[in-house]
């Protein structure tokens, strides 16, 4: 897969090392990232999540709320932040759920180390699909990647 991801290699699994906060980020900051950060904070890992195209202090989505309640994860105090309020700490990756958001990531914060998400889901990808308007079996699907994913990036981490 590494000789593969091409314009993509910057954000390979070699990122993850010696990440201490893990940073979702995702379009809305209602779906995907507010339950990789749910995941993360429930395995005991630091992590906050952010939206690159929204508004500020909306609650997760009501399919993502579902969800988490039932799989057991804290979901019903998010309320999304945008990108911008985003402040980089030493340490810091940035969890990105698809290539469009990787590339606006370069562009805002060069220096950070950045990763694909799907590439540690099974199989690995470079586009976790955004549920939002998704029945639930594809919802659900999505967010049992982002579970798997998350918890394989957390084992990386540790190593």
């Amino acid at each position: 897969m590494q000789n593969k991801l091409g314009v993509y290699a910057s954000a390979n699994k070699k990122q993850v090392k010696g990440a201490q906060r893990l940073i979702y980020i995702c379009s809305g900051n209602i779906c995907r990232s507010p339950f990789g950060e749910a995941v993360a904070i429930k395995a005991g890992f630091p992590a906050i999540s952010f939206g690159l195209h929204c508004r500020g202090n909306d609650e997760a989505f009501a399919k993502t709320l579902d969800y988490a309640k039932r799989h057991n994860y804290p979901l019903t105090e998010h309320r999304s932040a945008k990108m911008s309020d985003y402040v980089p700490q030493p340490n810091d990756l940035l969890i990105v759920m698809e290539p469009a958001h990787l590339q606006e990531l370069n562009a805002l914060y060069p220096q950070q180390k950045k990763v694909l998400l799907g590439l540690f889901a099974k199989p690995p990808t470079v586009y976790l699909h955004d549920p939002f308007n998704t029945n639930q079996v594809f919802f659900d699907k999505c967010m049992q990647q982002i579970e798997h994913a998350t918890l394989s990036l957390i084992q990386a981490i540790q190593k």
